[in-house]
């Protein structure tokens, strides 16, 4: 009788374990849509680079421009992935209009990655001779940072 009474105890306890577990947890994701907080680039590179506040200044502003491009491209590209899986829809479909979407979505992103490129070439150029020493030791760190973090199944 005594152990059964200690059993159930035992069980509550592991029981209130686990449902604390999962509301801490449940409680630590991010709301939906919003990326789990990973480093900023612009302030690791900064950091890393020691920028002055007049730099500061100038890559505050070249990430403004630069986040506002590819929010608009990111846009276009949902938009081009809508149009490219509405295909399915449509009975024949066109296999020259399914590559047509394809390739548009290809355009979209290889501007994403110019735009990138050309984003970094400013910051380069703003860098002080030593600087840009480090900065072409450090800018695959950053854009490691960037990159979209895909989990198992993405």
């Amino acid at each position: 009788m005594e152990s059964s009474k200690f059993l159930k105890i035992v069980i509550v306890i592991l029981l209130l374990i686990n449902i604390s577990t999962l509301g801490f947890m449940f409680m630590q994701q991010p709301p939906h849509g919003m990326p789990p907080n990973r480093p900023d680039a612009g302030a690791f590179l900064s950091h890393e680079l020691n920028f002055n506040s007049d730099q500061e200044k100038q890559l505050d502003q070249l990430r403004i421009e630069n986040r506002s491009v590819i929010e608009a491209l990111r846009e276009n590209g949902k938009n081009a992935h809508d149009q490219f899986f509405d295909l399915l829809n449509i009975s024949p479909v066109d296999s020259a209009l399914v590559s047509s979407k394809a390739d548009s979505i290809c355009s979209n992103q290889k501007q994403i990655e110019l735009a990138t490129f050309y984003h970094f070439q400013k910051v380069r150029a703003i860098c002080m001779p030593e600087q840009k020493k480090e900065f072409d030791e450090v800018i695959k760190d950053a854009l490691r940072m960037m990159a979209p973090r895909r989990g198992p199944g993405r």
